[in-house]
């Protein structure tokens, strides 16, 4: 008797076995509202009110009234699209950049191959702040390095879409030669899954080195004026 009632406390409870599966906050961020009404038309977006009237927004922030008598049904589906929300990025980009080196001795024309690396956090919508490290033919002399630490964002002209064209800016912060400066330019990127995208990015650049050519009054800074063309993948967690 007491086996059979230790094997009965053992059993799961009935009414928990009845209890939909839920998703994380995560998969519930890749899904949305789908309202469609009695002549076929299906609007997506997240619904905000529910009543004598329905009110949904859009991923374009605009928002749909619909009258409960011509709604036909309410459900939940699965974003048709990537967009990028509550999630960390980490994106590696490698490229060529070319420019010209100013106002010192070693002024003249640079040029190579660019790496950057960046760590991004999506917090929903279209902007995406990031954190850049990047290594610049900028160097002192052509054929030298300098790595620069940037903050920056994309914004997303098309969030919601897997295709999305953005526009890219980073504030270079510092650097091997003291570098401040801004880099700016258009870019698109192709989700192949909720996860994992790859694209690209151009754009020109405009930078101070404050460590420059060494005299006797001290150093002499330098400016750098550039262009950029970087592939890049970034995947999402």
């Amino acid at each position: 008797m007491l086996g059979l009632l230790i094997a009965l406390s053992l059993l799961p409870d009935a009414e928990a076995a009845k209890k939909p599966p839920t998703l994380s906050k995560r998969a519930e961020l890749r899904y949305e509202d789908v309202i469609t009404t009695r002549d076929g038309t299906r609007w997506r977006g997240k619904l905000i009110e529910k009543g004598e009237f329905y009110r949904i927004r859009l991923d374009d922030n605009s928002e749909i009234v619909i009258p409960r008598a011509e709604v036909e049904s309410v459900t939940r589906e699965l974003h048709p699209g990537f967009p990028h929300q509550g999630q960390w990025g980490l994106r590696a980009g490698l490229g060529l950049e070319l420019g010209v080196r100013l106002a010192d001795s070693n002024a003249g024309l640079r040029y190579g191959p660019d790496l950057s690396l960046s760590v991004s956090r999506s917090f929903g919508g279209s902007v995406e702040p990031e954190i850049n490290f990047i290594l610049s033919p900028m160097g002192t002399e052509q054929g030298s390095y300098t790595w620069q630490l940037a903050f920056g964002s994309r914004v997303y002209f098309q969030p919601e879409r897997r295709a999305k064209p953005f526009a890219s800016t980073q504030f270079i912060l510092t650097g091997a030669q003291g570098d401040l400066g801004l880099r700016t330019g258009p870019g698109f990127q192709w989700d192949w899954s909720p996860n994992a995208g790859i694209g690209f990015v151009q754009g020109f650049e405009l930078i101070s080195q404050l460590k420059g050519d060494e005299t006797e009054e001290g150093s002499v800074a330098a400016v750098a004026l550039g262009y950029h063309f970087m592939i890049d993948l970034q995947v999402r967690f």
